[in-house]
């Protein structure tokens, strides 16, 4: 899972989520002397995002530079956490299934396989902005400078 801007975000903003490595596969083996292939298809993504909350997408997400989007922009994967605090978030991947039996046609699986990721911890921090006429620099004794 790839977590945008990093493993850490500002409360009350938005942090991207990507579902790595959950693309189609394909698996061939032989059963009772004839060849089986089994095919898995991506079908939802259900985040939990560790603070009670959840969502369930039909897209893995992408990040913001491949998406063309800038940083802290909402995506369909993305959430805001309210609170400061560390929250593990996990990933939900369902995949359907279909299988092809000594060549013959494609048969569905009914049902549907959910494989859940490796909780990833996201740190949550809260910033304040204050303006200032100068930088630390200029006025030593100014907000926010230490002496």
């Amino acid at each position: 899972m790839v977590v945008e801007p990093a493993a850490w975000t500002v409360a009350g903003t938005d942090t991207n989520f990507v579902a790595t490595g959950a693309g189609e596969r394909q698996k061939a083996g032989t059963l009772l002397g004839r060849s089986v292939v089994v095919h898995f298809t991506p079908v939802s993504y259900t985040w939990v995002y560790g603070d009670g909350t959840s969502r369930t997408t039909s897209v893995p997400g992408a990040t913001w530079q491949t998406s063309g989007s800038t940083p802290f922009t909402a995506t369909p994967t993305s959430h805001v956490f309210a609170n400061r605090g560390s929250y593990a978030v996990t990933v939900t991947v369902r995949f359907a299934a279909r299988y092809q039996f000594a060549g013959q046609g494609w048969a569905d699986i009914a049902g549907t396989l959910p494989l859940t990721s490796t909780p990833v911890t996201v740190t949550v921090k809260a910033v304040k902005t204050v303006l200032v006429a100068h930088d630390c620099t200029q006025d030593p004794s100014g907000v926010g400078c230490s002496p």
